[in-house]
């Protein structure tokens, strides 16, 4: 989507270093946007998809580690699984927030 409408606004010099600070990397303009029209369907669908990336590559990695455990002595195993107990209770954080 192309956007090619304006809109000028008067600010003084402390309103605008304000905005600006507010804004950090992401400019004034996506910042008045965002919070005009509340926030980007594309950027918040981007963002989804790319949490489900990341628990995709989690879930892949604690399957090998599951694959490598048949291969440990016992103690390294319960070691792995007190590990993995530490991963599993930090992933049910994140996915109640």
């Amino acid at each position: 989507m192309t956007r090619t409408k304006n809109i000028k606004i008067r600010l003084t010099e402390d309103e605008f270093l304000r905005l600006k600070r507010c804004a950090g990397k992401r400019g004034v303009s996506a910042l008045l946007r965002d919070r005009a029209l509340g926030p980007d369907p594309r950027q918040v669908q981007s963002e989804q998809l790319s949490g489900l990336a990341e628990l995709a590559r989690a879930r892949n990695l604690l399957n090998d580690i599951a694959r490598s455990c048949q291969r440990q002595p016992p103690l390294a195993v319960i070691e792995i699984i007190a590990l993995l107990i530490v991963v599993e209770r930090q992933l049910s954080m994140l996915k109640k927030s």
